[in-house]
């Protein structure tokens, strides 16, 4: 009982000296949480595009896009990706549904990813998402939850699709972005305070 009072105790002078530190360096500040930007899905994916596109406003240019890919590894399944040439959108329109962000590259490649923060899984939606994709070469679907949950069997049943997650994979994937963009300070810090938006939302 003795060691774990001390053990608590010691818990409790870091958590006030933490706090301090916060305070004296506005640690705390977060626009993103500021903002409200928590289960809007549409908002994280209007984020995550921009840091894709290779037209963004970063000026990166296709390198956050290939880190992506990077991170992903064996898990991403196209074959010579032209990061490059590619094109993203948001709330991409179908004749089988809007798709969160889709990306394509001048190979005839796409990329789908359904972003899903607290959303139910719409009617046989990866389904629909994986007949529209028919029309490629090579396409990947990325279905991106908070701890990187399984599409709903109605949704997905006979669909190959990549489940991935913000607590690891995007959160992995921004922290690499970090270095990149050593010469790029506003979006070095607009990308740490997201990082540490994501954290706090999922814990």
């Amino acid at each position: 009982m003795h060691n774990i009072q001390n053990l608590l105790n010691q818990v409790a002078i870091i958590s006030k000296k933490n706090a301090e530190i916060l305070d004296a360096t506005g640690g705390r500040f977060n626009m993103f949480r500021i903002c409200g930007v928590n289960h809007y899905e549409n908002t994280h994916s209007a984020i995550i595009a921009e840091f894709f596109n290779p037209k963004g406003t970063h000026g990166l240019k296709y390198k956050l896009l290939e880190c992506f890919i990077e991170t992903l590894g064996e898990y991403f399944t196209i074959q010579d990706f032209n990061c490059e040439k590619s094109k993203v959108y948001t709330e991409y329109s179908t004749e089988e549904g809007r798709i969160d962000i889709f990306i394509e590259d001048n190979h005839n490649n796409a990329i789908i990813i359904e972003n899903k923060i607290y959303a139910n899984d719409q009617s046989e939606q990866l389904k629909r998402y994986n007949n529209y994709a028919q029309k490629y070469k090579g396409y990947q679907i990325i279905y991106l939850t908070l701890y990187g949950d399984n599409a709903s069997s109605q949704s997905s049943e006979g669909v190959p699709y990549l489940p991935i997650s913000y607590k690891e994979n995007i959160i992995n994937w921004l922290e690499k972005c970090v270095s990149i963009t050593a010469r790029f300070p506003l979006v070095r810090e607009t990308i740490i305070q997201y990082i540490n938006h994501l954290k706090q939302l999922t814990n």
